[in-house]
């Protein structure tokens, strides 16, 4: 058994039984949070620890100047912008992320949202609910022009479960696996013209200053009317001001499971039946839950053992 302490600030961590035994298994000291916490609740439990499992809760300078026995952080998923990773690395906090534990579950509801989406299945569902027998025909996404900014492992994942659509896939990325893109038949070009090409438009990107608003009015412009644009990444590569003000002109169809505050107020946004709105749900499956927590485990029993 290991000695270190170890404090899961993480709930969907905590409360998963598999994960819990699992993680009790290896380490005698562990301290589990259950539910929504504090900032002032994370910054007393966190002085004694020696490892944590975080999730989307902030760890930011005044937490980790608190955290003076911590040795590593292991992230309960893969976006890092809650994390001040500057500070961390000054105070030689070791970071390991769950990377591509959660891509299949996210890829599975962006193929499964777009042919929702494209179909008018939700739009029928709640006019024949409300007792109206009236069809609102689709369409396919066979053969559609289909483009992924960001070629990660979530990319890269809808990307292959795309092509028995017969989809013409088009991807954007600062470093473009040519090797992936070859095997696939994907074609690489710039952002723009895949904000001026495609049908559909899905992110995969993390939030940095560059993914910052990369979508506002000049991008809002270029695209097609009628585009489903999709966003599983981080509401803010999106302005979402200026997506509004550009919604009835564009005609856009939007699959967000993402937005810029979390959770999201009620919204006029939510008016728009064409398109499918989700609170933050994609990469967090039965399975991929158990995934990204064994990696976490893996991740500090390696540490600790050293």
């Amino acid at each position: 058994m290991i000695n270190n302490k170890i404090f899961v600030i993480e709930p969907l961590f905590s409360n998963n039984k598999i994960l819990k035994h699992e993680l009790i298994k290896h380490f005698n000291n562990v301290d589990f949070n259950y539910k929504k916490i504090s900032r002032e609740k994370i910054i007393k439990k966190i002085e004694s620890a020696e490892g944590i499992i975080l999730g989307l809760q902030p760890f930011d300078k005044e937490i980790i100047l608190k955290a003076k026995k911590l040795k590593i952080l292991a992230k309960f998923g893969v976006g890092m912008d809650n994390v001040d990773i500057p500070q961390c690395n000054k105070n030689k906090i070791t970071i390991r992320r769950a990377t591509n534990c959660n891509a299949i579950s996210v890829a599975e509801m962006v193929i499964s949202s777009c042919i929702n989406v494209q179909r008018n299945i939700n739009k029928n569902y709640f006019n024949l609910k409300n007792k109206n027998w009236k069809k609102f025909e689709g369409g396919e996404i066979y053969q559609k022009k289909f483009g992924i900014i960001g070629l990660g492992a979530t990319g890269k994942e809808v990307a292959k479960r795309l092509i028995p659509f017969g989809c013409e896939i088009f991807i954007n990325d600062i470093k473009v696996d040519r090797k992936f893109c070859k095997k696939y038949k994907l074609k690489s070009i710039s952002f723009k013209n895949i904000l001026k090409k495609c049908d559909i438009i899905s992110l995969h990107v993390p939030l940095t200053n560059k993914t910052l608003n990369m979508i506002s009015s000049a991008e809002l412009k270029l695209i097609k009317k009628n585009c489903i644009l999709i966003n599983t990444s981080r509401g803010q590569v999106i302005n979402f001001y200026k997506l509004k003000k550009s919604l009835k002109k564009k005609k856009l169809r939007l699959i967000f499971d993402v937005f810029t505050k979390e959770p999201l107020n009620k919204d006029n946004i939510f008016k728009n039946d064409e398109s499918i709105f989700t609170p933050h749900i994609g990469g967090t499956t039965i399975e991929s839950k158990i995934r990204i927590g064994m990696k976490n485990i893996k991740d500090l029993k390696e540490k600790f053992k050293k």
